[in-house]
């Protein structure tokens, strides 16, 4: 949830634990997607030590992929990408952002050499259509590419499919979908403005038949979903609100001190203020995700008003 970005009105003795604003992309816009790659796997990933299984190794992956490669998760590898890219440059155009990628630019510098399906498979990587998997940033590519293209800002986006046991107390039950979507980006000076990581478990699962056999099909079908509501939200941080750090039901602290009656009614008065502020805020960036065709829901869990609430918006 949102932290709201609270100013301090002259000398109003009140700390609001909330980080500075990130910036705003479309500051830095036209942007250019250098990358979106995935892992080629789907492993277990365990929220206890916060690990997965090890399926991705230079050999353990590609005998893996070898030993698997009728299973619906290798199969679709590339399908689970691709469509997240689309998705990425799509609800950035949404969002009213200029956005170079490779469909509109597929000459450019960054994107000559897609399509090395040998280097990414022994990598362990599988790059977007039309992208190579470039695994870290550049400085000096960043600025190249920023002056032959005209961007403004660069970004790099991985995306980790992940699949993770659902219990019901000690006993297994079913398997659901785990999505983590990273995002690092620069300005074209090659300044960091993005290095942000967000993560989605699905609701749905699949129901566990015996101990090791469920539904993969219906498991992969979750990431579409998981996609749509990382990148959302990544937008909503960085484009709509331009505040990634919001919580919610974050409340400013006062700091208590001695004062005049007088000027503590002022303060409270300036209190009352700012939470109104702060309300109005949240309405504002309702009314706007439910304009972004997001549903009630999803702008109920963004900006933590209820679903009532901003139904009658």
């Amino acid at each position: 949830m949102k932290k709201s970005i609270f100013a301090l009105l002259g000398a109003i003795p009140f700390l609001y634990g909330c980080a500075s604003t990130p910036n705003n992309l479309k500051e830095f816009s036209p942007v250019a997607i250098m990358t979106v790659y995935s892992n080629p796997s789907v492993p277990w990933y365990d929220e206890k030590t916060n690990s997965e299984s090890v399926e991705d190794g230079i050999l353990s992956g590609a005998v893996n992929r070898l030993i698997n490669r009728k299973n619906p998760e290798h199969e679709e590898r590339q399908e689970r990408i691709n469509y997240a890219s689309s998705l990425l440059s799509e609800k950035m155009r949404d969002f009213g952002l200029e956005v170079i990628d490779p469909t509109t630019n597929k000459d450019g510098s960054a994107y000559k050499d897609a399509g090395s399906d040998f280097t990414d498979y022994i990598g362990n990587t599988v790059p977007a259509e039309g992208y190579s998997a470039i695994t870290s940033s550049n400085g000096k590519m960043n600025r190249t590419f920023c002056k032959e293209t005209g961007a403004k800002s660069v970004l790099y986006v991985n995306f980790r499919f992940q699949k993770v046991m659902v219990q019901e107390g000690v006993h297994n039950k079913g398997v659901a979908a785990r999505v983590v979507m990273s995002v690092f980006g620069t300005d074209l000076n090659g300044k960091k403005i993005i290095n942000k990581e967000y993560k989605a478990v699905s609701e749905g699962y699949a129901d566990l038949v015996k101990s090791s056999n469920w539904d993969k099909e219906k498991v992969l079908s979750f990431y579409p979903e998981l996609e749509d509501r990382l990148i959302t939200k990544f937008l909503v941080d960085y484009v709509l609100s331009g505040n990634s750090e919001t919580e919610k039901g974050l409340k400013p602290t006062a700091i208590k001190t001695n004062r005049p009656a007088t000027e503590n009614l002022e303060n409270k008065q300036e209190e009352t203020d700012t939470d109104n502020a702060v309300l109005q805020e949240k309405r504002t960036t309702a009314k706007k995700l439910l304009e972004k065709g997001m549903s009630a829901k999803e702008a109920s869990e963004i900006t933590g008003l209820s679903e009532e609430e901003i139904l009658g918006l």
